[in-house]
């Protein structure tokens, strides 16, 4: 059985530290910010749930069509 207690992830982007909140929820991996009750997912690995965060802690969207903009 896998350790479902949340875990902070804090990197950089922009010069900004950004922490997130990691959950292992049944259907995979969410990530949330401090304090925000919205949380995003679910992802296969914790790797891509920190990678979207750091994509939305950037551009503020995951959208690949306004990325491409």
């Amino acid at each position: 059985m896998s350790n479902r207690s949340p875990k902070k992830v804090q990197f950089t982007v922009l010069t900004q530290d950004v922490i997130v909140q990691l959950k292992q929820k049944r259907k995979g991996v969410y990530w949330s910010f401090n304090d925000v009750p919205q949380s995003y997912g679910p992802f296969r690995s914790d790797e891509q749930a920190i990678n979207d965060a750091k994509l939305y802690s950037q551009y503020g969207t995951t959208s690949k069509a306004l990325l491409k903009r």
